[in-house]
């Protein structure tokens, strides 16, 4: 399955989402001027963790998806740091903690949108300085398309 990348979105589209997303964002910059940089990943997961209950979001940490193929559940899974179940689909949020993201971590969210069939997806590296780097996709089934918003 080849995951093509679109350029642009509708704006009426990123508007929602932006709105949709908004709440988690605002949590993350918090945790992000709460710790200090140059912590390990998993204690920037776990404190986004504890601050998304906090605001009243109910995040699923280190969420396990068995993916199905040929129409068979496998019994190996998905492992995501962090999904946010919504009534109009779930979010994944990938924190990382490294000095650059690369093609890989990228890759990596992608692939977990393609599996879940989840709409959107949250990459986060908290090692960035002076602002933590937020990067949200969105992932349309209908013409398997990955798009930035």
């Amino acid at each position: 399955m080849l995951i093509k990348q679109k350029e642009i979105l509708d704006s009426s589209i990123k508007e929602q989402l932006q709105k949709y997303v908004y709440d988690i964002i605002g949590v993350i910059q918090d945790v992000h001027t709460e710790l200090p940089q140059g912590m390990p990943e998993y204690l920037y997961q776990e404190a986004l963790t504890i601050a998304l209950e906090q605001a009243g979001v109910k995040p699923v940490k280190e969420y396990q998806h068995h993916p199905v193929f040929r129409g068979q559940e496998m019994s190996s899974y998905l492992k995501m740091d962090i999904m946010i179940p919504r009534n109009r689909g779930n979010i994944i949020i990938e924190c990382k903690a490294i000095e650059k993201l690369t093609a890989k971590e990228y890759q990596q969210l992608f692939a977990y949108l393609v599996g879940t069939k989840f709409p959107i997806g949250i990459l986060v590296n908290f090692h960035a300085y002076p602002k933590v780097i937020i990067h949200k996709f969105f992932y349309d089934q209908k013409d398997n398309t990955i798009t930035a918003f």
